[in-house]
């Protein structure tokens, strides 16, 4: 099975290290072969509970993705909770955007990202190629007591014809394949003067998209984990700041 084990192995689920969990069933969610456990995370000054895989490892072997695998390179990348998801999560809470924004999330994941911008008054929309994913964060929304928010699945190749003020991802950048696709993306969907935040735990790949996203003629921004500007990207975690320009 391929993957990009070398350049995000030290990422995989350390948000997860010394936090304890109950297993539980919830009859919204599919089965996975680890079972399901929730799990709290403090995110600036909320404590959020976020149902995830277990041990999502055990995904790796399980037939459904073994053989989707086969058929294109499928990976269950959304039952992990990756670390850049934690320092996103925190700087979301920390925007200046108005109440009320109006921002989609791409590769939604287990939902932590589009929670947490819904615990700032915001009108998400969260969104992922796969049903699991998309299942997971509604589910991550509601025992949030979230109500006002939609969940769908989402094909960057054929975006719908919708814009949104801010655009939110993470941990999207990690083949080269899916950069153009992001940027065709955001052509369609991020509203002239809107803003678009990627965030990336430091692969190499990710390099490579903000010179592209430059070469657009977006105004990129890169901050570290702390919030401080850096120039360059780099091998750790780092959050692309994309503007779009005004037409």
């Amino acid at each position: 099975m391929s993957s990009n084990a070398d350049d995000t192995q030290h990422e995989i689920n350390p948000a997860t290290d010394g936090l304890v969990g109950a297993k539980v069933e919830f009859a919204d969610l599919p089965h996975v072969p680890c079972g399901w456990v929730v799990r709290e995370y403090k995110i600036g000054d909320r404590v959020l509970k976020l149902t995830i895989p277990d041990q999502p490892d055990a995904l790796l072997e399980d037939r459904e993705v073994l053989e989707a695998n086969e058929r294109d390179d499928y990976m269950p990348y959304w039952a992990y909770l990756w670390p850049a998801a934690i320092h996103m999560s925190q700087s979301v809470m920390q925007a200046n955007w108005p109440t009320g924004t109006r921002i989609l999330e791409l590769g939604c994941g287990v939902g932590l990202v589009g929670v947490a911008a819904l615990a700032c008054g915001h009108h998400v929309t969260m969104t992922d190629y796969d049903a699991k994913s998309v299942a997971v964060a509604r589910h991550n929304a509601l025992i949030n007591h979230f109500d006002q928010f939609e969940a769908a699945q989402l094909d960057w190749r054929t975006p719908p014809a919708a814009t949104y003020q801010v655009i939110l991802g993470c941990d999207l950048l990690y083949e080269q394949r899916n950069l153009v696709p992001i940027l065709d993306l955001l052509e369609k969907m991020l509203e002239p003067g809107g803003t678009c935040w990627l965030a990336d735990g430091g692969r190499s790949v990710a390099h490579q998209f903000w010179y592209l996203a430059r070469e657009r003629g977006y105004a990129v921004t890169m901050r570290d984990h702390e919030g401080h500007e850096i120039n360059q990207p780099g091998f750790r975690y780092q959050l692309f700041q994309l503007t779009r320009p005004q037409r």
